[in-house]
């Protein structure tokens, strides 16, 4: 066996610098593979894309020509932690951080070295880990660890170590079906955990001096932007997408203020303003609400709200002068700048230009590019906390797939000058703003913003990328689904049909449901759909909102 490092000796900087890269690239080059492993046939299964840019900037941060070990994993442990995206890329980070923890003060490694940071670096990605679950990348991490921990012995090379390594991971892999269900009932094995061995591989393919997939930076491929184009709107297919941008302005002006009273009539104001404009929110008790609506009107809408108590904090903004700025904002290049530091700041994630609006207008000082297929990393986390003028910061993550990046920004960025208000959805963060008071105590802020967005349900309509069973609902690669808080509920190939199941499932008396369209829906499919959920929703008032998501044509919070 021919092999490019003398496999018994110690591996100084630029050996192990090209294992971390033979892994790298292995994973890379699987990248689709892991993707198609989600267990919700859903369009923007991303673990693989998130992992192979995890590993990329990883890799892109050892120094060229470092001769000790030590220092090589310390940068790419330090890569890896700012370029972490999605939660088995944060995972990993954690796993590279204490595996270089184990090893920074040495110039060359030997195989025990490298068996026992292995060990160090699955404690640490449980310690990070705030409830660890077993059938992940965790349990495939830990059982190969345990096994090239057993295979240090004296007289071990590296070959033998990540040998059994690999085959440990393998067969743990192999086994997370039977510890998740819902794995087991879609019929695929864990996606991090199928990336971590990919790692593995590639990582003894490098010791080897075998033809591998090494990391070429120029060469990789560059990450999706969107899937096959048949997993678009219900429509049907597109030809391929372009970035979506935040259709015309329909209303001049962006009101909102609070309204104080005793016993106010919530819903005959809600009534009366729902035809003056649109993105109307109406929400509060009978003591207190917050009202806002996009109108051409605004001296109308709050004569009609002085009809039934006192006005407070009104805010009146022309939104055709603030258009220019929303792909600054959606690009993450701009940061609202009042002129002076407040004293606490909301950054938000969002998928679209719209929902940008949406999240500045209730006032997010910035917005990172995030959501389906586009989560933030770490760093970019972290270059919006330095752009914001505030004492304490606030992130709003909007997606599950964020939440362990969003915190892990907060971690590097100083836990007392910020925090993750825990949103995992879209829906749920708006309510969350809504809930945004300056003037409380931070933690007490972060809590009650919590809260409100748990409030909020949050309906998914998207297509099925692949055939599948979750949750005891069968689909079909290309039906249309409804997703429930991130679980599948329903599936068929009438749009109607799916919301109004979905609807159904979803059960509880709304006050307030409202449709947030995603790009290139069909305007007479969204009136179509209006009537679906009024008459599945016979209390409810129904908003409808463009904010042109892609992946995803129809977004419903439910409230």
């Amino acid at each position: 066996m021919d092999s490019r490092f003398p496999i018994r000796e110690r591996l100084d900087g630029p050996a192990v610098a090209a294992l971390i890269q033979g892994g790298a690239g292995r994973v890379e080059a699987n990248r689709q593979r892991i993707d198609q492993l989600n267990v919700f046939p859903v369009p923007d299964g991303d673990t693989g894309t998130n992992l192979s840019l995890t590993l990329r900037a990883c890799a892109e941060a050892i120094p060229g020509g470092e001769v000790r070990a030590g220092k090589v994993t310390m940068a790419a442990a330090k890569g890896a932690l700012l370029g972490a995206r999605g939660n088995s890329g944060v995972i990993f980070s954690q796993l590279f951080r204490g595996w270089a923890k184990a090893l920074e003060d040495k110039d060359t490694v030997t195989p025990l070295d490298w068996a026992r940071a292995m060990e160090k670096g699955v404690e640490m990605a449980y310690k990070a880990v705030m409830k660890p679950v077993e059938g992940t990348i965790l349990t495939v991490a830990r059982a190969a660890a345990k096994e090239a921990l057993a295979a240090a012995r004296p007289g071990s090379d590296l070959d033998r170590i990540l040998t059994a390594a690999v085959t440990a991971a393998q067969r743990a892999l192999d086994k997370t079906p039977d510890q998740l269900s819902l794995l087991k009932e879609a019929g695929v094995v864990d996606a991090g955990g199928q990336g971590y061995v990919f790692f593995l591989e590639g990582c003894l393919q490098a010791l080897r001096g075998e033809s591998g997939e090494p990391i070429d930076s120029d060469a990789m491929t560059p990450v999706p932007e969107a899937v096959p184009a048949e997993a678009t709107a219900p429509g049907g297919p597109s030809s391929e997408r372009e970035p979506a941008e935040a259709a015309p302005e329909r209303f001049c002006y962006c009101t909102e203020f609070i309204l104080k009273g005793r016993q106010l009539p919530l819903d005959g104001l809600r009534k009366r303003l729902v035809d003056m404009g649109d993105c109307l929110l109406v929400v509060g008790d009978p003591d207190a609400a917050k009202i806002h609506i996009h109108t051409d009107h605004p001296g109308l809408v709050l004569e009609q709200a002085l009809q039934c108590g006192t006005l407070h904090d009104i805010h009146i903004n022309n939104m055709v002068e603030q258009a220019k700025a929303r792909a600054a904002v959606i690009s993450g290049e701009a940061v609202k700048d009042e002129g002076t530091r407040t004293p606490v700041a909301v950054i938000a994630a969002a998928p679209s230009a719209g929902w940008a609006r949406l999240f500045q207008e209730q006032g997010a000082v910035a917005v990172v590019d995030g959501g389906t297929s586009r989560n933030p990393s770490a760093n970019d986390w972290l270059a919006a906390l330095e752009k914001a003028s505030a004492d304490f910061c606030l992130l709003l993550p909007n997606h599950p797939n964020l939440i362990m990046a969003a915190r892990q920004a907060v971690q590097i960025y100083g836990e007392d000058r910020a925090a993750v208000v825990a949103t995992r959805h879209l829906p749920g963060g708006l309510a969350a703003m809504l809930a945004f008071d300056p003037g409380k105590d931070v933690r007490d802020l972060q809590a009650g913003m919590e809260k409100a967005g748990r409030d909020i349900r949050c309906l998914e309509i998207t297509r099925a990328v692949r055939d599948a069973t979750v949750n005891g609902v069968a689909v079909r690669e290309g039906d249309l689904i409804g997703l429930l808080d991130d679980s599948l509920i329903a599936g068929g190939v009438e749009l109607s049909g799916v919301v109004r199941e979905a609807l159904t499932v979803a059960g509880g008396r709304w006050e307030l449901v409202t449709l947030y369209q995603g790009e290139a829906v069909d305007p007479s499919e969204v009136e179509r759909l209006i009537e679906v959920i009024e008459a599945a929703c016979p209390d409810a008032e129904v908003e409808a909102v463009t904010t042109g998501q892609p992946l995803y044509p129809y977004i419903i919070g439910l409230e």
